[in-house]
């Protein structure tokens, strides 16, 4: 099996904690969530386009696609409350969650 290389340093270190501590036993998840589902978006009946709520979402504020971060520790099946949020992009859930993460670490272990 061949190794990923990263292309981009800097968002190869940014990463690097997060390996570290799935290594040691740590589980990081990141759930992407369809707000059609939720009933934030609908699919509109002629064209099946995506269109915001009318009734909790008519802005379309809440994008369509969500991301929540769930962080459970070592031989632990529940996840970490604080570290658990949600965003409108991937890079946003990791960039919000490493120095937490880290934090929590520091602070706990």
């Amino acid at each position: 099996m061949e190794l990923f290389k990263w292309a981009n340093p800097p968002l190869e270190m940014r990463f690097k904690p997060f390996q570290k501590l799935v290594k040691q036993g740590w589980k990081i998840q990141l759930e992407q969530i369809d707000q059609i589902g939720n009933g934030y978006w609908w699919r509109e009946k002629i064209t099946g386009l995506p269109i915001p709520s009318q009734r909790i979402n008519r802005f379309g504020d809440l994008p369509l696609i969500t991301w929540s971060t769930y962080v459970y520790p070592p031989k632990s099946e529940d996840w970490i409350e604080e570290l658990n949020a949600s965003f409108d992009s991937p890079m946003e859930a990791y960039e919000w969650l490493a120095p937490r993460l880290e934090k929590y670490v520091n602070e706990n272990t």
